[in-house]
């Protein structure tokens, strides 16, 4: 017959027990710290010889955020050139001075194209540095590249010296980024057209029924451009000759037109910015109604680069980390509604973007977009050479 053990037997196992578990916990705690340093050491010498690597080819690589503060605190000055919202840059501004307040921000807006080219005229002249960031214009920006700084915003970001979303940053040039989104859409009076009866998809538009000034199209709609990388150049040619056929009502610009449209002088636009027309509704046009026709086309937006020479590289690295922050990309969505980066996650556009199918301008794609808008230009039958 076997016993059942004494409380003194039960005792010691119950102390054995415990002390091989102390051990196991133990083994297991030192196996963590021992596979944390290793990783720890792994990733500080990747960072490291990253850092050698492109600071043997010239570029500004930091080795930590504190480095960059550290730095951006003895250069305690920013100035920048910007082609947001005047309100969005206002909050930028405000937010950022909360952030970082021993810098002393000067803000200054470069619009349109003939700002950018006497920018441009200055940078060739070598009077460019006179600023620290600037944005770059779409329609120029290879003339931009030589004249912009030499810094690793990819590789920092990779490391996570600077909390960017890689996908933002150039992934050749390295030293440019963009920190907003433009998407495509189709816009109509739904009390002059019904849901039913309004298009769904680009190809909708040519349509029997929209013939014959049946609905407003842009002169230059860098919108139809926008779908070459999905469709390809040769289909978009086409199909801008086929929608020229028939015989739309040729506009320059949308605000107006879309405001026309909400007060019923016009039925439907056949490609305009998502968020110009989002926020017209925000702002009482209720008559209208956005449409995100598939593949819907997506173009990078504000771009930024820092100016060679500039005395404050490192602010600059600041500002640009801010506004492709979480706060930054939200007060985007904010003032200009549904214009964050594609490629931030969580923010308006990347949720509204999901699981449709895309047409997406990226980087390769970025300063050919004048190129396309003229050829399409061309394409509706417009005279060559002619603005």
């Amino acid at each position: 017959m076997l016993c059942a053990p004494s409380a003194a037997e039960r005792n010691e196992r119950s102390m054995r027990v415990r002390l091989i578990a102390r051990m196991v916990v133990g083994s297991s705690l030192a196996l963590w710290a021992l596979a944390a340093n290793y990783l720890g050491a792994a990733e500080s010498s990747s960072l490291l010889q990253a850092k050698r690597d492109v600071e043997a080819k010239g570029f500004l690589f930091a080795a930590s955020h504190d480095e960059i503060i550290a730095k951006a605190k003895q250069e305690a000055a920013l100035r920048v050139l910007y082609s947001f919202e005047p309100e969005t840059m206002k909050a930028f501004k405000d937010g950022f001075g909360k952030k970082y307040p021993f810098i002393n921000l000067t803000v200054e807006e470069i619009a349109g194209t003939d700002s950018a080219q006497r920018f441009i005229m200055e940078l060739k002249a070598g009077r460019g540095a006179n600023w620290d960031l600037t944005h770059l214009s779409s329609e120029f920006y290879s003339d931009y590249t030589p004249y912009l700084e030499k810094v690793d915003l990819l590789g920092m970001a990779q490391h996570g010296v600077l909390q960017i979303q890689p996908p933002m940053i150039h992934p050749k040039n390295r030293n440019a980024l963009a920190a907003a989104t433009i998407l495509g859409s189709i816009v109509y009076n739904k009390t002059l057209l019904p849901p039913q009866q309004a298009p769904k998809g680009w190809e909708d538009l040519l349509r029997p029924e929209f013939k014959g000034k049946k609905f407003l199209a842009e002169l230059r709609s860098s919108t139809i451009a926008g779908l070459i990388p999905a469709k390809g150049k040769e289909w978009v040619l086409d199909y801008a000759r086929r929608l020229a056929a028939q015989d739309p009502i040729w506009v320059r610009g949308a605000t107006r037109f879309l405001s026309a449209m909400n007060n019923g002088e016009y039925t439907l636009h056949s490609g305009v910015y998502y968020h110009t027309a989002i926020r017209l509704q925000q702002r009482g046009a209720h008559n209208l109604e956005v449409v995100l026709a598939e593949p819907v086309p997506v173009r990078l937006n504000q771009p930024y680069g820092i100016v060679q020479g500039a005395k404050n590289r490192h602010a600059a690295l600041l500002f640009l980390e801010y506004i492709c922050s979480a706060e930054g990309q939200q007060l985007i969505d904010e003032i200009e509604p549904v214009k964050s980066s594609i490629y931030f996650p969580g923010a308006k556009v990347e949720q509204l973007l999901r699981g449709r199918k895309l047409s997406v301008a990226g980087w390769d794609d970025f300063d050919r977009m004048g190129a396309y808008t003229e050829e399409i230009f061309h394409a509706f039958g417009m005279p060559q050479g002619k603005k």
